[in-house]
């Protein structure tokens, strides 16, 4: 996946979106409500389309026995971007290390050492009422991201507009380095 950055590197082994479905979830007790990583991924996907978005490619991953979960959307809204791509990062775990999260961005960074980082981030604990919230707050994510990713398409499509000379170019760059920008 060009754009997605699901790093295994503790442990975590590769999967197919099937072998999800396979995971047993042990049962719940009076203050922890597990979910199932399929039903976890498959909730964040039938919100995409209410947005607009539909799935490129994806990435799944689990570790310790299956009890964790972590994975990588690339959506789009229609038209593919050749310069970025927009991904959701999910994470989840059957062994109450992890809450469920989503992290969402152009930049989003999922890995089995337990980094997660993305422009748009939200969790939520294996509590009672995980299923009752999990829609609400899978549609904020949504919603902020949708957001950023239109202001993000203007500005690309901005930088895209203006036209520099090789001498500009090379001016650019060079003060960008000296200034330590890049």
């Amino acid at each position: 996946m060009p754009y997605c950055n699901l790093m295994l590197h503790c442990g975590a082994h590769a999967v197919p979106r099937r072998e999800l479905t396979s995971v047993a979830t042990p049962p719940a007790t009076k203050t922890w409500q597990p979910i199932p990583h399929d039903t976890f991924c498959r909730h964040v996907e039938s919100q995409l389309p209410n947005y607009g978005l539909t799935v490129v490619q994806e990435a799944h991953a689990l570790t310790h026995d299956a009890t964790r979960y972590f994975g990588l959307i690339q959506v789009q809204n229609g038209c593919s971007h050749p310069d970025f791509s927009w991904v959701l990062g999910l994470r989840n775990s059957h062994d109450k290390t992890l809450p469920a999260g989503l992290v969402a961005g152009s930049q989003v960074f999922v890995c089995d050492n337990l980094a997660f980082s993305g422009e748009v981030q939200v969790s939520r604990k294996h509590t009672s009422f995980i299923m009752r919230d999990l829609p609400m707050l899978v549609g904020e994510a949504l919603e902020r991201l949708l957001g950023l990713f239109r202001t993000q398409d203007q500005r690309v499509d901005r930088y895209k507009a203006v036209r520099l000379s090789d001498v500009k170019a090379h001016d650019l760059t060079v003060r960008a380095l000296d200034s330590n920008v890049i």
